[in-house]
């Protein structure tokens, strides 16, 4: 891809840097709610750019934006670097959204840099917008199912909810919650994808309609019947 470069601030040369795979293009893909490092290093660890930075190209505005911890976008989820090896120029970025995704270049000079292709995939939901009826017992425990198509994708948040008839509202459950304190577990930390409910030790009132919420089009339904 032919990228013409839009400097935002006046850069130095590099002082004894040489970069690795200058002028070179990465492509990496990553999930949305984990972390990506985007490589860039000198050929020698111990040496040090006098300056370098992370810049994104802003498709909106046609621009390269540079990076920082204090960026909108990126606040409190970036880091540049290392302390102890002051040739490692890398981007470490942590819970990754969708709008992560694009062009990134590590720049030294008009003749020292390296670009990234980032492509992050997000939370696709099996069964979307598709209604489940299951039935369980007084006692049992039962999972209500709903996952992501792709198990290592993770959707930026998602919540369980359970219709109220009496006040006709949806209620966000966590286990916490007075009616499912210590009985509910969600998901798994081995397969980020997997959102399943666990409900044990159910009751009459656990009975009704359950919804796996991601976003206004991305839901799961499911219609809950107890047997005493």
């Amino acid at each position: 891809m032919q990228v013409c470069v839009y400097l935002l601030l006046v850069l130095h040369a590099a002082d004894g840097c040489s970069l690795a795979e200058n002028q070179k293009t990465d492509y990496i893909t990553a999930y949305t709610g984990d972390s990506v490092l985007l490589p860039c290093s000198c050929t020698d660890p111990h040496t040090k750019p006098e300056s370098f930075t992370w810049q994104k190209y802003n498709t909106r505005r046609q621009t390269w934006d540079v990076i920082t911890s204090e960026s909108e976008q990126y606040s409190n989820r970036v880091q540049l670097g290392t302390a102890h090896s002051p040739g490692k120029l890398s981007l470490l970025i942590s819970h990754l959204t969708e709008e992560d995704k694009g062009a990134y270049i590590c720049y030294l000079t008009n003749q020292q840099y390296k670009y990234i292709r980032l492509t992050i995939k997000g939370c696709s939901l099996a069964e979307n917008q598709k209604t489940d009826y299951i039935t369980a017992y007084t006692g049992d425990s039962v999972l209500l199912p709903c996952s992501c198509i792709d198990p290592h994708a993770k959707p930026e948040s998602f919540t369980w909810q359970k219709y109220n008839t009496r006040r006709q509202t949806w209620d966000v459950i966590t286990s916490e919650s007075e009616q499912y304190r210590n009985r509910v577990q969600m998901g798994t930390a081995h397969s980020p994808g997997n959102l399943s409910l666990l409900i044990s030790h159910l009751t009459e009132e656990d009975k009704g309609a359950y919804s796996c919420n991601l976003t206004k089009k991305k839901y799961k339904y499911i219609r809950l019947t107890i047997k005493g």
